[in-house]
């Protein structure tokens, strides 16, 4: 399959527009392999501890911010790691949306972790790789 480019407008929630993509083209599994835009009130989940079980703690960024690196997967629930899947709370979402981001704020910060949340800012362009 070929490389599918989704471009987010301002406002539009990041995870919910790939979601509904991959769900309006019948895709159910994807790889997330890079993006490019600005983003703001992003949200991500980071680890809290090194032992298994995973644990974790969901932190926000309200500013706005340049998208620096974006990847993860999408698949089946049932294709998904059992330890994944314990921590994720969006369990009625129809596919497991997995995905990673790093991004930049003003002064040159960098953050990064589990994407939970997120709106384009000016706007968002989204590279998948369908399976």
């Amino acid at each position: 399959m070929e490389v599918v480019s989704i471009t987010i407008p301002a406002g539009q929630e990041i995870r919910k527009a790939i979601l509904d993509y991959v769900l309006a083209h019948r895709i159910e599994n994807a790889l997330v392999i890079g993006a490019i835009g600005s983003a703001v009130d992003i949200s991500v989940t980071t680890p809290i501890d090194h032992a298994p079980p995973l644990k974790t703690i969901e932190v926000p960024y309200q500013a706005a911010c340049e998208i620096v690196g974006m990847s993860g997967e999408i698949m089946p629930w049932e294709q998904c790691d059992p330890r994944l899947k314990a921590v994720y709370p969006d369990k009625d979402c129809p596919l497991f949306v997995h995905i990673h981001i790093a991004a930049a704020m003003m002064g040159g910060h960098l953050f990064g972790g589990g994407l939970r949340s997120g709106k384009a800012f000016r706007a968002v362009r989204v590279f998948l790789l369908p399976q």
